[in-house]
């Protein structure tokens, strides 16, 4: 074991070491040559301005006001969809983006997108504008106020379609109706009224009486022009000779009926009338004459007989169309479909699979901008949007468009009964909007 005076020598050697160590310098004799100090104090310096340049970068791209923010702005949070409007710099909710656009001159809306960091301060107002007002609205180029239809569904309501059709739709000539007990011949874009009285003989002459009648509404029925009732018809002075018709003829009388055949085969018939004429009867007519005249005599005649005399106008209604073509099958719903002609709408119909329930569809991000009119020019502007609600716009309607982003020439008139299958909301105006604030 190492006594007292080994431990104090060992102590002694080592501290003459770490001292010899100290100032002795490098092996070799060699001084030791302290390192640099701009190396350290450039990489500080280049950390440093990092770190304060990070700051700047992130707040040129984070959302910020701009000038002139405190009127005409939409300002929505990023990241809570928490919208404002601004109106003389305070920010106030508002309901929906028609309403935010109301409370807007004409052309001045914008609309930003901030961080909510960025709103801290600001004062709030209350809440405006009208919460029944559209939530979204469809951009002028997306507005497509031509293309409507409507047809019956299994429930009875009328189910109506804008900016789009239903699948698998087929023409049809005819469609065999009815609304609330009563049946309706449609065609031609015109409704008639099959009386109740003679409606079994009146559905057998036409020979749809095995055909089912698609039930439908009010609203649906209204699309359609009311034409005459279809119904039996005789005319007067029936048997009263006529001379003035070909000698070839079996001593015609006023009321015979006359059946030339062209170079296709193809039958027409021709009423004698007293005062020497004859009137064509189309299909319709034809079968309607010979309901309410059992046992008229018709006469087979060349079209030579018929060259020397006079066609008059038929004694039948006008309106009553020349023939049916094909009709609805059972499990079809009968569609009207509006289409402009030279100006006018009228409507045709079709036939698509049967739709189970009423309602409206609207494409989505379309809607319509139209003039409801009643055989005038005159008539109420009402927007529609893909909600499948219609609102009428109010106060100055010039000044109302514009503020909504469109402008007159988006309007397409459009009859009121198509737009009454529409379900509307309140008054769209910048007097609507203001209506119930009170802190304005």
């Amino acid at each position: 074991m190492a006594s007292n005076k080994d431990i104090l020598n060992a102590q002694q050697f080592n501290r003459r070491r770490l001292v010899t160590a100290f100032s002795a310098g490098a092996p070799g004799g060699r001084e030791v040559e302290p390192k640099g100090i701009f190396a350290p104090l450039i990489a500080g310096s280049i950390i440093a301005l990092v770190m304060l340049l990070v700051p700047l970068v992130i707040s040129r791209f984070d959302p910020t006001l701009p000038d002139g923010w405190q009127n005409n702005t939409l300002v929505v949070v990023e990241g809570q969809g928490s919208r404002y409007i601004t109106i003389d710099g305070r920010l106030r909710p508002v309901y929906n983006m028609a309403s935010a656009r109301l409370l807007v001159e004409p052309g001045s809306f914008r609309q930003i997108t901030v961080g909510a960091d960025e709103l801290e301060g600001i004062e709030r107002g209350s809440r405006v504008g009208l919460d029944d007002a559209p939530e979204e609205l469809p951009a002028p180029d997306s507005l497509d106020s031509r293309h409507w239809s409507a047809c019956t569904s299994e429930s009875g309501a009328t189910s109506a379609y804008i900016a789009t059709t239903p699948e698998g739709m087929s023409p049809l000539g005819h469609a065999l109706i009815s609304v609330d007990g009563i049946k309706y011949l449609i065609a031609d874009g015109v409704s008639h009224e099959i009386p109740q009285e003679s409606e079994n003989a009146v559905l057998l002459a036409l020979g749809i009486d095995t055909e089912s009648a698609i039930a439908a509404d009010a609203a649906w029925l209204n699309l359609f022009s009311q034409g005459a009732r279809i119904e039996p018809f005789s005319v007067p002075d029936v048997g009263v000779p006529v001379l003035a018709l070909s000698s070839s003829m079996r001593n015609p009388v006023s009321g015979d009926l006359l059946e030339v055949s062209d170079a296709s085969g193809r039958k027409r018939h021709y009423l004698v009338q007293s005062d020497g004429s004859v009137a064509r009867l189309g299909e319709i007519a034809l079968a309607m004459y010979q309901l309410g005249n059992p046992g008229v005599d018709t006469q087979q005649v060349d079209a030579a007989d018929l060259s020397a005399a006079t066609t008059g106008a038929s004694p039948a209604p006008s309106d009553w169309p020349s023939a049916l073509g094909a009709g609805a099958l059972d499990d079809e719903s009968v569609c009207g479909v509006m289409r402009v002609d030279g100006g006018e709408v009228v409507p045709s119909i079709g036939a698509v699979s049967r739709i189970a329930e009423g309602g409206v569809t609207v494409r989505g991000g379309s809607g319509a901008l139209v003039k409801a009119t009643s055989g005038g020019t005159e008539g109420e502007v009402f927007l529609v949007t893909d909600a499948g609600r219609a609102w009428a716009l109010g106060g100055d309607v010039d000044d109302t468009l514009q503020r909504l982003g469109y402008t007159s020439e988006n309007i397409s008139e459009v009859p009121s009964p198509w737009l009454a299958l529409v379900p509307t909301g309140p008054e769209l105006s910048q007097e609507a909007v203001w209506k119930d604030v009170a802190d304005r």
